[in-house]
């Protein structure tokens, strides 16, 4: 299988929520990208998906985790999405409302819909509401998010806080 990572999908659907997720998640940095992609396969060989997971974070300037990464189930992947909207990552800080993440975590599913795998670089402890233990994309103290893959998209919703 190989999947082919294409061009941003900068729609004004996207443009806006980008904007919303960075003006209330105002602690940090947010860093939330969507691309086409296109496959002559299914989203299913774990090796290449992992060099396709590697590749799309370094063309954000971020470090690749190789088998490092963990895949999770939906349901994980909307908690992680509430964790990091509604807390800083360093000191728990409350930073949005749970109404305001909630919303912005169903528009980003809603355009993840089909045939979806998630992935992250942590561990979690307490029903997600905090880290325990984690594999850096970057140079920040703390980092950790959500990256999505279907059959046509690749997103990436990743927060950056320092102690």
């Amino acid at each position: 299988m190989s999947i082919n990572i294409l061009e941003s999908v900068d729609s004004a659907k996207i443009k806006e929520l980008r904007a919303e997720i960075i003006s209330k998640r105002s602690i940090g940095n947010v860093l939330f990208e969507i691309k086409q992609i296109s496959s002559n396969s299914t989203t299913e060989k774990a090796e290449d998906l992992t060099k396709t997971l590697d590749l799309f974070v370094s063309q954000m300037g971020y470090s690749g985790l190789g088998d490092r990464w963990q895949e999770i189930t939906q349901t994980a992947a909307h908690k992680i999405l509430l964790f990091i909207l509604t807390k800083d990552l360093a000191y728990s800080s409350k930073i949005m409302t749970e109404e305001a993440a909630e919303n912005i975590s169903h528009q980003i599913f809603n355009l993840f819909k089909n045939n979806c795998k998630f992935f992250t670089n942590a561990v979690f402890v307490n029903n997600y509401s905090a880290l325990s233990a984690w594999d850096s994309l970057t140079r920040a103290t703390f980092d950790t998010g959500v990256i999505f893959v279907s059959d046509t998209l690749l997103g990436i919703l990743w927060v950056k806080d320092e102690d």
